[in-house]
């Protein structure tokens, strides 16, 4: 067992946890909002991958066997389309529903900064999730490449690989996860303040592009990790960031001189 392996698994998950709840604090403090809305954030997230995940589940394996008789990159690239519109169509859609019914409900005003606040609350309680995940990873890491192992392992060769992968674990191999969580956090309030616009402007074909560019984003994640590898991955990913911090900035702009008109 490394120890500086362990440390880095320690930081990360603590980053993936601390960042989006400093940002929500800034954010609530920055405009004088309330944490009611990046509650909302977070708890939609959570609704809609209720129903998004176990659908996905039961329908990708069936549709990746189906295109494999046309190869197997033709077949992955046809998974990775499809889970990409997935996540396109219901976050979006989800995120679309929340603002047009919900914050209307709850006489929760339509502006940027609480688009900000609640984009926020989507992708940081993702980031909390994924950093769980995380946690139990460092927990096998711990337990099973302990010296002398912590627990009795079954011999079994598939065990045993499994075992060898995680002792060939590096800091290097675990720090990318949290730029990626950090990107995909600047994605969702993007998109978030893109579906924000939708319904400010009375533009559906803003939330049709929401849809599209979420759908892009996981659709090219999917393929390339599985061609090209992590490292691939990540810098198209921070190519799709860096449109979105631009968008976000955009936005922003344009929403505080419509605000002001």
């Amino acid at each position: 067992m490394d120890p500086l392996v362990v440390a880095t698994f320690a930081v990360v998950i603590l980053l993936e946890i601390a960042v989006p709840l400093a940002l929500g604090y800034w954010i609530v403090k920055r405009f004088g909002l309330s944490w009611r809305v990046f509650g909302l954030g977070a708890l939609f997230f959570i609704v809609v991958q209720v129903v998004h995940a176990p659908l996905v589940i039961l329908t990708q394996t069936p549709l990746y066997l189906a295109v494999l008789p046309f190869g197997t990159t033709a077949a992955l690239a046809v998974l990775a389309v499809y889970l990409g519109l997935m996540a396109g169509l219901f976050e979006e859609l989800g995120r679309y529903l929340v603002y047009r019914y919900l914050f209307r409900r709850q006489e929760i005003p339509l502006t940027r900064e609480n688009g900000l606040l609640f984009g926020t609350g989507w992708g940081g309680v993702e980031s909390m999730i994924v950093a769980l995940l995380m946690l139990s990873s460092m927990a096998s890491y711990i337990l099973l490449t302990g010296d002398g192992g912590a627990i009795p392992l079954p011999d079994d060769p598939a065990v045993q690989v499994q075992v060898d992968a995680l002792r060939a674990l590096t800091p290097l191999d675990i720090l990318p996860g949290l730029a990626e969580r950090m990107m995909t956090i600047t994605l969702h309030i993007a998109w978030s303040l893109l579906v924000l616009a939708a319904v400010v402007y009375g533009r559906k074909a803003l939330l049709a592009l929401a849809v599209l560019w979420h759908a892009g984003v996981d659709a090219a994640a999917v393929y390339l990790v599985q061609l090209h590898g992590v490292l691939v991955t990540e810098g198209v990913i921070f190519l799709f960031a860096v449109l979105a911090l631009a968008y976000i900035l955009w936005e922003w702009r344009r929403m505080g001189v419509r605000a002001a008109a």
